[in-house]
């Protein structure tokens, strides 16, 4: 399979445009300005664009220094971009954009809840293209058919992207639906966060191209962010409520995440039955621990909301 620059620059072009025509409706029917969505998308371009190259770098700072250069950190190559690190970038520049405008900036980001899953959608859909990138071993029970599979000289592969896209889609369609009992759309932004971080640390790990960027030797770079944006969540939603559970349970659930990685890298240190196989055991471990984290998240961000909404 060859880079294809039309269908990923298409992708993106596309994911912008639906994206923000979108935001800029939700705007305006919440009667905020409009303009927050075209402030938002250009400054959202760029910093998406820094914050997927810094984390590589960052990453990179602790292991070869010797390597950095401008064209290091100019030149888009899709190996060295941090999804989850653009994505913060992106909602950056949304968040300045409401600042500038004036426009609540919780508020803001809650609007963008929905067009932000449906921008990850195309975005994701992108990697079509992208020779390699997010791309797995290809599990039987599966057809070897896009969007489940992509072809090359080797076989079929599981396209993991399409996975994190239809995650992404399911999460867009569980707000809206949530909207229509809760008029005002309030901590859509912060569930969003929640049930897509704890879904990208199960998927992250179906990617077996080893020349992505590591943390350590088994742990991708963003699944690592995903763990860290969503345990800062859950931790300001136990404090704001008054209960230690969720923060704890998703501590622990992550632990074992952890755990079951370094059982899977290092299955020697851990013997088990003949009849129990380690890559399956992780990958039942993986679903099991992101479902336990979505439910406390959510749980957590609904008892706040609640709290909320008797204060006002």
């Amino acid at each position: 399979m060859e880079e294809n620059m039309t269908l990923i620059l298409g992708l993106y072009a596309a994911g912008l445009a639906v994206s923000g025509l979108l935001f800029a409706y939700r705007l305006g029917k919440a009667g905020e300005k409009r303009l927050c969505a075209l402030i938002g998308m250009i400054l959202g371009l760029p910093l998406a664009y820094a914050g997927a190259k810094l984390f590589f770098l960052l990453h990179n700072a602790g292991m070869d220094l010797q390597n950095w250069s401008a064209e290091t950190m100019f030149l888009p190559r899709w190996e060295e971009l941090s999804f989850a690190g653009g994505c913060l970038g992106f909602v950056l520049g949304i968040r300045i954009a409401a600042g500038v405008l004036r426009v609540p900036g919780r508020k803001a980001l809650d609007l963008f809840a929905v067009p932000g899953c449906i921008l990850i959608i195309f975005a994701r859909m992108a990697e079509a293209g992208m020779e390699t990138i997010g791309q797995g071993d290809m599990p039987s029970f599966l057809p070897e058919v896009f969007p489940f599979a992509l072809k090359d000289a080797w076989g079929a592969s599981l396209a993991v992207f399409t996975l994190e896209a239809i995650a992404a889609a399911g999460c867009a369609v569980w707000l809206l639906t949530a909207e229509k009992r809760q008029a005002d759309g309030s901590g859509a932004f912060v569930k969003a966060c929640i049930v897509l971080c704890s879904l990208q640390l199960f998927l992250e790990m179906l990617i077996v191209n080893y020349w992505i960027p590591f943390i350590i030797s088994f742990i991708h770079l963003d699944q690592v962010i995903c763990a860290v944006i969503l345990l800062i969540l859950v931790i300001r939603l136990s404090v704001r409520i008054k209960k230690a559970g969720p923060a704890i349970v998703t501590a622990l659930l992550m632990g074992l995440n952890a755990l079951m990685q370094f059982v899977q890298d290092k299955p020697y240190l851990f013997p088990l039955p003949e009849s129990v196989d380690a890559g399956t055991l992780a990958i039942v471990v993986f679903a099991l621990c992101s479902a336990g984290m979505i439910a406390a998240g959510v749980r957590a961000a609904g008892k706040n909301q609640s709290r909320l909404s008797k204060g006002s």
